[in-house]
């Protein structure tokens, strides 16, 4: 093993212990027993995703009628909860790798 995967898994080992990380997992543990309510999260993610990345200029239009189509979904006080620890876990990640590539002169 090269000395970066070592350093690799190490990286995971710490991200796993963030209290982000663990309030990720642990709601989206809650969520997956009720597979109803997963399964329209997961619709939401997946088309909220679909329309984050169009080129459009109604891209706030989209994104409204995602959320007035998924209303009863995301109202929900667990499913608000994880959308946020999910939210905090990506920037943390999302920090980790810009002064990554911040450190490494990485042009992006």
């Amino acid at each position: 093993m090269t000395d970066l995967s070592s350093l690799s898994k190490h990286v995971v080992d710490i991200f796993k212990a963030t209290v982000e990380y663990n309030d990720y997992i642990t709601l989206l543990e809650k969520i997956k027993q009720s597979g109803d309510l997963y399964e329209r999260v997961r619709e939401f993610r997946r088309k909220s995703f679909l329309i984050q990345q169009e080129d459009s200029d109604d891209l706030l239009d989209l994104l409204d009628a995602l959320t007035n189509e998924y209303d009863d979904v995301i109202n929900q006080e667990l499913v608000n909860e994880f959308i946020e620890a999910e939210a905090a876990f990506c920037r943390l990640v999302q920090d980790f790798n810009a002064n990554v590539t911040e450190e490494l002169e990485f042009d992006i």
